[in-house]
Formats: structure tokens, C-alpha cells, sequence
């Protein structure tokens, strides 16, 4: 009986897609990791440059799309003591209310991982413009 389980839930996890193996590292040294899928959206989680507690890209279309990777748009939330906040508060998919947050875009110089991904930043509705270029991070170091 416990051999049949232990069967099964390896046959679980080996058909899962290898989410958290996703890494890339900003240029301050801290990384960002695929957390997860919400329906096609996916979830990047980061520690921002001047904080402690986990910030958020959420990246609509990304979800579950592991092979045919361009350019994708969506936005980023951090806390508010990180910076200043926007005029308008957004709620993120999984209900928590962000009050600093900014469009994103991300460009995939690959169609999958390991890829270096340049992405661009904007603060609120301002259109992003502040450029950043995410390594890939594979075995023991960047790629």
C-alpha cells in the first residue's frame, strides 16, 4: 500500500512543471523565482532592493507557458515603506490590496527557460520605462 503512494505522489510531482527552478537575479544581487500559476497568470515573487518582506510581478498570459515565451505585460506590487505610493489602490489576484504598484513588461530573449529576460518598470500608470536585466540562475550560478 505505502509503495502504490509513494508511486503515485512521485508520478504527481514529476508531471508538475518545475516552477520554483525558475530564477533569475536583478542586478542588486536579490532574485525573482516563478512562485506559481493563478489560471494563466503567473506569479513572480522578489525581495526589492530596499526591503525584507516579498513583493510580486503578476504576468497575465505567462501561466503554464513554459515553451513559447516573447514579451508580456503585466504589473508589480510592492510594500508601501519601499517607495511612494500610487493615487490608486489594486487588488491582486489573490485579494490583498496594494497601494504601491507599476506596470511591467517582460521580454524573453528565449522562447523557454533558462532565458535572460529584459524587463522594463513603471511606477503607477506611467508607462515603464526604467530597464533591467534579469540573468537566468541555473545549477550553482548565472547563465
Amino acid at each position: 500500500m505505502f509503495r502504490t503512494l509513494a508511486a503515485a505522489a512521485l508520478a504527481a510531482v514529476l508531471a508538475l512543471p518545475a516552477l520554483a527552478d525558475e530564477v533569475w537575479a536583478l542586478p542588486s544581487g536579490n532574485q525573482i523565482t516563478y512562485l506559481s500559476d493563478e489560471g494563466t497568470t503567473a506569479v513572480l515573487g522578489y525581495t526589492p532592493v530596499m526591503g525584507v518582506e516579498q513583493s510580486y510581478i503578476f504576468v497575465p498570459g505567462l501561466g503554464g507557458n513554459f515553451d513559447n515565451r516573447g514579451t508580456f505585460t503585466g504589473y508589480w506590487v510592492e510594500p508601501t515603506y519601499v517607495g511612494k505610493t500610487c493615487p490608486a489602490t489594486i487588488i491582486a489576484p489573490n485579494g490583498v490590496p496594494w497601494e504601491r504598484w507599476g506596470i511591467v513588461e517582460l521580454k524573453f530573449h528565449k522562447k523557454g527557460f533558462p532565458s535572460m529576460i529584459t524587463m522594463k518598470r513603471g511606477d503607477c500608470f506611467s508607462t515603464p520605462k526604467e530597464k533591467i536585466k534579469l540573468k537566468p540562475v541555473v545549477g550553482a550560478g548565472l547563465q
